[in-house]
């Protein structure tokens, strides 16, 4: 089961990204991330998944991101591993994150400064 997400996590650094069938051309069921110990369920945008697997890389900023459909997994690499660097992560790999923390961010500041001013 590891030499598989080994296998996947090793293209995605070679092509970037690409898509996995959940059932191969053969009709075999590729294994889950989770059991390989290589990856955790994470979170990330909505794009419709079921599911977000990460997977860190030993001695490196980028992280392996999942993300698990119904039929499918797809699979890209992120500049910065949101465990290791988040802030990064937000900015260069995740900017409609961002945007939408900093806006509420911002309107929170405004509720509370007005609230105070209540006071």
């Amino acid at each position: 089961m590891p030499d598989f997400w080994n296998s996947v996590i090793a293209k995605a650094l070679i092509d970037g990204s690409f898509t996995v069938r959940k059932i191969d051309n053969e009709g075999n069921t590729v294994p889950e991330p989770l059991p390989s110990g290589l990856f955790r369920k994470s979170i990330g945008e909505p794009k419709g998944q079921i599911a977000d697997w990460r997977a860190s890389l030993e001695g490196s900023d980028r992280g392996v991101h999942v993300l698990e459909y119904r039929d499918r997994y797809e699979i890209h690499v992120d500049r910065y591993d949101p465990y290791k660097n988040p802030l990064k992560h937000v900015i260069y790999d995740s900017p409609k994150t961002g945007m939408a923390l900093l806006i509420g961010g911002l309107g929170a500041a405004v509720i509370a400064g007005k609230l105070i001013r209540r006071k």
